[in-house]
C-alpha cells in the first residue's frame, strides 16, 4: 500500500496501535512540538509511549552526529522525551547517518520510505512511503534493523 503525505501518521499510528510484542522505528529527524501543526505528530508519539507502558518492547534509533554535522537539532530536545517514557535511544556507531524510515511491529508488518517523524514530514513535505506485508520483506527487514540495532549506541 503507497502512503503519501498527511496519510503517513493514520497508518503509522494504526500499525503502532496493532503492535502486541514488539515495535522498532528508526528515522533521521525527531520532532516533539506543542505547536498545532504538530498534534496528530504528538498523537503518534503517546501510542508509542502507551504501547510502551503497557509492556511492549520498543527499540528507536534516530540521527546523531557527536560533531553536530548533519544532525537536525529537534533530535537533541526529543532524547529525554523517550528517556521519560523508559525508550532509550540508539545511535549507529563512528557518527554514520541514520537516514532510514522504518516503522515496524511485531516482525509483521512495516511502513518504509521517507517520511521523518517531524511535523514538516507529516504535513507540508511531499513524502511517500509504503506499508510491507510481505512476510519474507519484513523478516528481511527485520534482520538488517536487528544487525544495526545490536551495532549501535544508546546515547
Amino acid at each position: 500500500m503507497i502512503i503519501y503525505d498527511n496519510e503517513f501518521l493514520p497508518q503509522a499510528g494504526a500499525l503502532i496501535e496493532s503492535a502486541k510484542q514488539s515495535i522498532d522505528i528508526c528515522t533521521f529527524k525527531v520532532e516533539f512540538t506543542s505547536h498545532h501543526r504538530g498534534r496528530n505528530l504528538m498523537a503518534f508519539y503517546q501510542k508509542v509511549f502507551d504501547k510502551r507502558a503497557s509492556g511492549v518492547k520498543v527499540r528507536f534509533m534516530m540521527n546523531w552526529n557527536t560533531e553536530r554535522r548533519a544532525c537536525p537539532s529537534t533530535n537533541k530536545s526529543a532524547v529525554s522525551h523517550f528517556k521519560k517514557n523508559k525508550i532509550i535511544p540508539r545511535i549507529l556507531p563512528r557518527n554514520r547517518c541514520c537516514h532510514a524510515k522504518i516503522v515496524m511491529v511485531d516482525a509483521k508488518k512495516a511502513i518504509v520510505g521517507s517520511h521523518n517523524l517531524s511535523v514538516a514530514s507529516c504535513s507540508r513535505n511531499f513524502e511517500v512511503s509504503y506499508l510491507v506485508h510481505d512476510q519474507i520483506a519484513v523478516t528481511a527487514l527485520q534482520m538488517i534493523f536487528n544487525a544495526i540495532y545490536k551495532a549501535s549506541s544508546t546515547i
